[in-house]
């Protein structure tokens, strides 16, 4: 478990937000299965839905944008920490990404800026001003765990080792074959690994999200009768029992079995 008030150091997952067509219908299953509450900043924040557990801020629902092609399925959008989004912003493209939304600021609550690595995954940076990021990790309800999915693993981690700073860690052979980490300071942030099996080999790169729940067979029916799917699992990993779900609008986020105090 970690709370945080403060930025979170630069390299560092920070926070997620997913767009979609019906953020309000979204926010309903969202509250159901996580116990969230949201609090909606109004016209001049496009009416985002900051989600809260116990008060503390762990993600955004937000509007789906117009120029958005209507059948692309949504998903969820990892946003990593920057002392200097501009200063990131140049990074990403000196190594190779691209800087799909250009740095800019969102009111007083931060500067923001989407890219994507050199095998197309999608991510965000985010400056803190007024909003650190997430407020509580690692717990039943909030994120544990960011991990990306690449078709080509070899160029993602020189990239995110150039523009972060990130230490690149691989597992032995045998030990949780495939999964490699991005670390700080000696401590893993996320993992990059080949797309799974079942999600087809053209599948595009792309960053994916856990959230933690304390008894995943009871959250796996639950996201079933909300109107959700199970694409794949439970199963065992070496941090404990897994699964790859949707909501009830497709968008896919995975779910761990955690500890009551993570």
């Amino acid at each position: 478990m970690t709370f945080r008030d403060s930025p979170w150091p630069e390299g560092t997952p920070c926070w997620v937000e997913v767009r979609v067509a019906e953020p309000v219908r979204t926010s309903t299953f969202y509250a159901a299965l996580f116990g969230w509450t949201f609090f909606d900043h109004g016209a001049e924040y496009d009416h985002y839905l900051t989600a809260r557990l116990d008060g503390r801020a762990v993600a955004d629902i937000g509007p789906r944008p117009a120029t958005e092609a209507a059948d692309a399925p949504p998903a969820w959008l990892v946003c990593f920490a920057a002392r200097s989004v501009d200063a990131v912003a140049a990074k990403i493209v000196d190594a190779g990404g691209k800087v799909l939304l250009p740095p800019d600021d969102v009111g007083t609550h931060g500067r923001f800026a989407v890219a994507a690595d050199p095998a197309g995954a999608e991510f965000a940076v985010w400056q803190a001003y007024a909003y650190p990021g997430a407020e509580v990790t690692g717990v039943a309800g909030a994120t544990v765990w960011h991990h990306c999915a690449s078709q080509d693993v070899e160029a993602s981690l020189a990239f995110y080792a150039e523009v972060f700073g990130h230490t690149v860690t691989r597992s032995p052979a045998g030990q949780g074959a495939g999964c490699t980490t991005l670390d700080l300071d000696g401590r893993p942030v996320a993992s990059v690994g080949e797309p799974s099996p079942g999600s087809g080999h053209a599948a595009p790169s792309r960053w994916e999200v856990t959230f933690g729940v304390g008894d995943l067979a009871a959250a796996l029916t639950q996201v079933t009768e909300l109107g959700g799917a199970t694409l794949d699992g439970p199963f065992e990993t070496s941090h404990g029992m897994c699964a790859r779900v949707t909501d009830a609008q497709g968008t896919a986020f995975d779910l761990l079995e955690v500890s009551a105090d993570g």
